[in-house]
């Protein structure tokens, strides 16, 4: 225990300091969150570290940082080796003499500010100060994703080019997995609720109806009757996914209409909905030349896993690494 200086307090109460509780009782969640995690080299990564990390997972982020300690303990695992990975490489960047040229950092942090904060500078110190992160420690981390994007690239992802061959073989031994999903196309014609003076919308929908009868067709009368921004185009909403677009009320009415078939009026939060089937387009198998990109990136993703995983394996048995495994916790 000489290499620790631990401070033993539950995940309760680790979620004040750091966001992450559990549905564990305070005693049974006792975790520690500070002390050495693990020596990599000369280097030292503390458990601090790891639990920043992983307050960060989107999986803290989905459970609203409610997490059992069984869960807590496998993203800790998960972020430690992720660390360890992340200091290896950057050990080999500087063996191999790799350096990176400072336009390169300083173009990456133009387009973040651009993307994702609308080129307002105030806003990513904002966030960078509730992270309690300096702008110049940002960068730093900015400039080591780049020189592990740039590694990988050297080492892994360069030497993977899948052959015609190869490609052509995936295809036939798997043609089911490269096929279209099944799309409907589908037009809608939306009724607002009235407003003083207006007919209700059972009545507007009644002389949709009524007009279709009389051989008007549906697109003309979306233009006519609608107030949405599909109107225009007739109310089409093209070849969709009904339970990925819509409600799922309106979704079960697209089900079970025939194709060309026209809805009665469906009525939610006082609004109409009247729903026509276009087409149903069925799932098929791609030909050759249409799946080949799809092919060719598979392969490549499958092939850079592999050699990824082989490149970190010669990292990790060259290095001195050793993980301090956290405590069981006491019934």
């Amino acid at each position: 225990m000489k290499h620790f200086q631990w401070l033993a307090v539950c995940v309760m109460t680790a979620g004040f300091a750091m966001g992450i509780e559990t549905n564990e009782s305070p005693r049974s969640a006792a975790m520690l969150i500070d002390g050495v995690a693990a020596y990599v080299n000369s280097e030292t990564i503390t458990i601090a570290d790891v639990m920043n990390e992983v307050r960060r997972s989107p999986w803290v982020e989905v459970s609203g940082g409610r997490l059992s300690e069984t869960r807590l303990r496998e993203l800790y695992s998960q972020t430690l080796n992720a660390l360890i990975d992340r200091k290896l490489i950057l050990a080999s960047a500087r063996k191999s003499k790799l350096e990176l040229q400072s336009w390169a950092v300083d173009n990456r942090v133009r387009e973040i500010i651009e993307k994702r904060f609308k080129n307002d500078k105030a806003k990513l110190l904002e966030q960078l100060s509730e992270m309690r992160i300096t702008e110049e420690e940002w960068r730093g981390m900015i400039q080591e994703d780049l020189t592990i994007q740039a590694m990988r690239y050297k080492n892994v992802d360069k030497n993977v080019e899948p052959t015609p061959s190869q490609i052509r073989e995936e295809y036939d031994k798997n043609r089911s997995r490269y096929q279209t999903e099944t799309a409907t196309a589908v037009s809608m014609i939306i009724l607002d609720p009235p407003e003083a003076g207006e007919d209700s919308v059972i009545i507007r929908a009644g002389k949709i109806k009524m007009a279709l009868e009389a051989g008007e067709t549906f697109a003309s009368l979306a233009q006519k009757y609608s107030k949405d921004a599909k109107a225009k185009e007739g109310g089409s909403w093209g070849k969709v996914n009904p339970d990925d677009v819509f409600r799922a009320e309106i979704a079960e009415v697209v089900h079970k209409l025939s194709a060309g078939e026209v809805s009665d009026v469906l009525i939610l939060d006082g609004y109409g909905y009247i729903v026509r089937k276009d087409e149903v387009q069925d799932a098929r198998i791609l030909t050759f030349e249409e799946a080949s990109p799809l092919v060719e990136n598979r392969l490549r993703m499958k092939e850079a896993d592999k050699l990824y995983k082989a490149w970190i394996e010669r990292l990790r048995a060259d290095a001195y690494i050793k993980i301090f495994e956290l405590p069981k916790n006491n019934p």
